[in-house]
């Protein structure tokens, strides 16, 4: 194990409020937030293949797949899908969804790495799968993120652009043109939403298999694990950092037991952008007290340590808690993109969040990932629903 410590500042250079697309202040606040009848490199840890670059006529083959299929064709199918499980009562069969794709000699979690994730908020999974097993899933994603690109940028003009219609832009350039002209910040990643829900996605099965979901399940210390959201992340070259932020500040649900699979989609050297938690933040009770994340620009002072895993290899993963602030730099200019799988799970029994004594307005820069559902529960009840499965259990 190799260990570096150099100063905390370093890796707080972002001081902006919000969650990871760093929008300022409270502002207003999401639908699902208000209440009832209103309107309203760090010390590194160490515990690749490179993807496959298309042509440019396989770029455009996939942009126009995208065109052909929004986001909302997509979500309607999917939708559809997913009702098909209801009954005319309105219930559902609610047993395991999880597939046994990459479940064989499933990797097994250590007492060392289930106590350092309860300890520091975060741990590294060496070899969570074979790299050679990960290629399948690899090829399926990278696919995935290449036909969506156009709505993976409007997400971002959604974000950063608030008074801009992100549903009428037409390509990618128009896109960029319009986070340069009307963004205050930096675009720091891409993110293509919610994959497994796509019974048409080649990605879906790999990322309901049930040995991710066993990973989060015994970290999390629970019998039944629920998939919450998944997302490809994309750093291209030269993008921007990512916004100090902990993932729990932009969902609706009232638990501490969430956890986010971190999973690089190609070997990562030291210059990635890999991410580097603030150990033990997720124990921080003042958090939820902060009317604006502000407090992110003096982590040192909060005797907070910055770590980071080194070199994560192809197969490799890390964890971390809903409530642990995270960060990541900015992916050097002359450098392939950086991909990453995030999936987000939450223990079974969870319940929606009653809003009317929040201290702080959650984020909505996921509502893609809950405004098809959270309207179909009422607030304080259990959060089970078709599209938060139960993925292990």
């Amino acid at each position: 194990m190799r260990g570096v410590t150099v100063p905390v500042a370093a890796a707080a250079r972002s001081t902006r409020a919000g969650g990871r697309g760093g929008r300022q202040g409270r502002g207003e606040a999401p639908e699902w937030a208000k209440p009832p009848g209103g309107r309203g490199r760090q010390r590194r840890r160490d515990d690749g293949a490179r993807e496959k670059r298309t042509s440019g006529g396989e770029r455009e083959s996939v942009e126009k797949r995208a065109s052909a299929a929004p986001r909302e064709e997509r979500e309607v199918r999917a939708r559809e899908s997913l009702r098909a499980v209801s009954s005319a009562r309105g219930t559902f069969d609610d047993a395991c969804r999880g597939t046994t794709t990459l479940f064989d000699d499933a990797r097994k979690v250590t007492p060392a790495e289930t106590l350092r994730y309860e300890r520091e908020g975060h741990t590294c999974i060496r070899n969570a799968v074979d790299a050679m097993d990960m290629i399948p899933m690899v090829r399926a994603c990278t696919s995935e993120i290449m036909a969506r690109r156009l709505e993976a940028y409007r997400h971002r003009v959604s974000v950063l652009c608030p008074g801009v219609d992100a549903n009428a832009l037409r390509d990618v350039e128009e896109a960029k043109r319009a986070l340069t002209k009307h963004s205050q910040e930096e675009v720091g990643f891409l993110q293509t939403f919610n994959l497994h829900r796509d019974e048409g996605s080649a990605a879906r099965d790999f990322i309901m298999s049930k040995r991710f979901a066993k990973i989060a399940a015994d970290l999390m210390g629970c019998e039944k694990a629920r998939i919450y959201q998944s997302c490809v992340f994309v750093k291209e070259a030269g993008m921007a950092e990512t916004n100090w932020h902990s993932d729990l500040n932009m969902v609706p649900l009232d638990t501490n037991e969430f956890i986010t699979l971190w999973i690089p989609l190609r070997s990562l050297d030291e210059e990635d952008a890999a991410l580097h938690f603030a150990s033990r933040s997720h124990r921080d009770f003042a958090l939820p007290y902060w009317r604006t994340l502000q407090g992110m620009e003096d982590l040192e002072s909060r005797g907070y340590e910055i770590e980071t895993y080194e070199e994560l290899d192809l197969g490799d993963l890390t964890a971390h808690h809903g409530w642990t602030l995270h960060w990541s730099p900015p992916q050097p200019e002359d450098s392939a993109p950086r991909y990453a799988l995030s999936i987000c799970y939450f223990a079974d029994g969870a319940r929606r969040m009653r809003t009317e004594n929040l201290r702080r307005v959650p984020h909505d820069e996921d509502e893609w990932s809950y405004d098809a559902w959270l309207r179909e529960i009422k607030p304080g009840h259990a959060a089970r629903h078709p599209e938060i499965p139960i993925v292990w259990g």
